[in-house]
């Protein structure tokens, strides 16, 4: 005859329950003693990580006197070796807390052996970025500093890590591209920059007068600004149904372009209509 097991009564369940509270009681000193070793271990992590990030700092950065390019391809370097330092320090703590609260990290690591292929697999972006990162750093295409267009955002370069590089934007966004998105990188801080700007003139003006003036505005751009070249005029380089399109160049640093490019638009826009010229 088959014999059945009878059902937990409401006694034996209350039992059961105050057994489990008790023993929980017994273990909380351990329990509290693990967490308070766990924090001490975090806290002593991050101050490490800190300390390190300040010394590598110092180590990389002590001359001040090299050339610009230099100093770059040395902020470049201590953002990629700070990045690799933090994931280092966040792993070996995480071991750490793992070992204060007795996990076999043996068997973690064995376990993370064997499912290696699978993550591989399953982490195949992450890897790509990693390395597009290091041979972003190694090419040199790319530096803290530089002002770029990658990924189709523009801003200047304010950090470079493993996995993303951050770009500020003219508008005060911060934009983080996955270096495994970079394709094609459009640098303006390597060489000297031009500023350019299009001015357009109305049909029915006077071209040749137009043209004239925007070289005086030059000229006395040159000696206010105190530009080593006057800035340049090329008359209708394009015409549509409305206007007449003229260009104004200026060689300057990339630093410089865009507050040039402003100066070189408003100082145009004004002296035009001064002259009664119609944009």
């Amino acid at each position: 005859m088959p014999t059945h097991t009878p059902a937990p009564t409401l006694e034996s369940e209350f039992s059961q329950a105050a057994q489990k509270i008790e023993s929980l009681y017994h273990q909380l000193p351990a329990i509290l003693v693990r967490l308070l070793l766990a924090g001490v271990a975090i806290a002593l992590g991050i101050l490490l990580l800190k300390l390190l990030r300040r010394l590598l700092s110092k180590r990389i950065m002590r001359k001040s006197d090299l050339p610009p390019r230099m100093l770059k391809q040395r902020e470049t370097l201590r953002s990629l070796l700070s990045s690799i330092l933090s994931y280092l320090m966040y792993f070996f703590t995480a071991l750490v807390v793992l070992g204060i609260f007795g996990i076999d990290l043996t068997s973690i690591l064995a376990v993370a052996g064997i499912g290696s292929i699978a993550i591989g697999f399953g982490a195949q972006s992450l890897v790509k970025d990693i390395i597009s990162g290091m041979f972003l750093w190694i090419e040199g295409n790319v530096n803290v500093g530089d002002i770029v267009t990658i990924a189709g955002q523009t801003g200047q370069v304010e950090n470079i890590t493993l996995r993303t590089t951050l770009l500020r934007g003219t508008d005060g966004s911060l934009y983080a591209v996955p270096n495994g998105d970079i394709r094609t990188v459009i640098c303006r801080s390597h060489g000297a920059h031009v500023a350019q700007v299009n001015v357009t003139i109305a049909h029915g003006q006077d071209l040749e007068h137009a043209c004239e003036v925007l070289r005086d505005e030059c000229a006395q751009m040159q000696k206010e600004l105190q530009l080593s070249d006057a800035p340049e005029v090329f008359c209708c380089i394009a015409n549509d149904a409305r206007c007449i399109t003229m260009r104004v160049e200026a060689r300057c640093d990339s630093d410089e372009s865009w507050e040039l490019e402003r100066t070189i638009r408003t100082r145009m826009f004004e002296r035009l209509r001064k002259e009664g010229i119609k944009p």
